[in-house]
């Protein structure tokens, strides 16, 4: 039906009746709307908040070796797993879908299952991916987001969760017993992968940002901390002069990771053969830097923010050192005056017995 056309300059009748059927399209498309809002927000659409796994937590682990495969649908693992709160979680996710199906196959993360389906019913990446991660966000947090747990979850079905817990939590030999006792009760030759966790963890590695352990408002610059030398004036080793120790020297071995000791901002990097070798030096606040001295290795560039724990070098005996050591400074600022540097015991929390 055509759009009618009225030649006449004024028709009272046809105006009240366009009036009345404008007011009344208007209303229904209104109130059509907001029924529309009401059922989705009662689906959960719209009520994450209270659907959130209130998981602010983060993975000790991070990917290594993923396949070129799966990193083309990367953007689909950062949208979903942002979409179901286990952001914390993508390096986790992605390595399952190693796992899964190396990205060889478009039901990536072989969902297909979760949803009642044959397997690799499933024919869009990001469908199945989306799907994966729902259900592995669920497992999350039904394994109180332990990650092996989770992840035999995966694989078993979420019922592994509770018998796990039943018995002493995840091990190899627990999920054995399970994989045995469904295989029992189904009458299956066996049931599930038991190496599940290990096939997956063969694509992450310890993420190497470490909690802050000190008692102070930094945290440790390394692993175990034990001072060498203090904070203060002393005769210099190397050239037998009378000058300030603008530092604190921490044992450790060559190669050792080196962690920032608060979030920051990478001010400086510099890499020499005198004074203090290879270097690093960290603005924390507006006058409040940390210098790490006599690196072996330096692992960050000018610019990086990073967080505290991140791993930024690697000790070593690098310029005018006698031997390897880790020499850290407190500063107000970059001036390198005597009066810029502050003793870190304070900061770190170690006050002197």
């Amino acid at each position: 039906m055509g759009i009618v056309k009225y030649n006449s300059l004024y028709c009272g009748d046809c105006m009240g009746k366009k009036i009345f059927f404008t007011f009344f399209a208007g209303t229904f498309i209104f109130l059509f709307m907001i029924i529309t809002l009401i059922s989705v927000m009662d689906n959960g659409v719209y009520d994450n908040e209270e659907e959130s796994n209130d998981n602010d937590d983060e993975s000790e682990y991070i990917t290594t070796g993923i396949s070129d495969e799966i990193m083309r649908y990367e953007k689909y693992f950062k949208k979903y797993t942002k979409e179901y709160n286990i952001e914390g979680y993508l390096d986790v996710v992605m390595a399952l879908a190693m796992q899964e199906s190396g990205g060889r196959h478009l039901d990536v993360m072989q969902s297909s299952e979760s949803l009642g389906l044959e397997p690799n019913s499933i024919t869009s990446p990001e469908k199945s991916i989306k799907v994966g991660v729902e259900y592995f966000s669920n497992v999350m947090k039904k394994a109180d987001n332990d990650v092996k747990l989770a992840l035999q979850a995966y694989n078993f079905g979420v019922g592994f969760i509770e018998y796990a817990n039943e018995h002493g939590g995840y091990s190899k030999e627990v999920a054995t017993d399970f994989s045995l006792k469904m295989a029992s009760e189904q009458g299956f030759s066996s049931y599930g992968d038991v190496e599940y966790v290990d096939h997956v963890m063969r694509y992450l590695e310890e993420d190497k940002v470490v909690k802050n352990d000190s008692d102070g408002d930094w945290g440790y610059p390394l692993k175990e901390v034990t001072v060498n030398s203090e904070f203060g004036n002393r005769m210099h080793p190397i050239h037998n002069t009378e000058k300030l120790h603008s530092g604190i020297d921490f044992a450790c071995s060559i190669g050792d990771n080196v962690m920032s000791v608060k979030i920051g901002e990478v001010v400086e990097v510099n890499k020499g053969n005198t004074g203090y070798g290879n270097y690093v030096t960290i603005r924390h606040e507006k006058d409040e830097y940390s210098r790490y001295a006599h690196l072996s290795k330096v692992d960050v560039s000018i610019g990086d923010e990073l967080k505290s724990g991140v791993v930024i070098g690697e000790c070593g005996n690098t310029g005018d050192s006698t031997g390897a050591h880790l020499h850290l400074e407190h500063m107000k600022d970059l001036s390198n005056e005597d009066s810029s540097y502050e003793n870190p015991r304070k900061i770190l929390g170690l006050e002197k017995d």
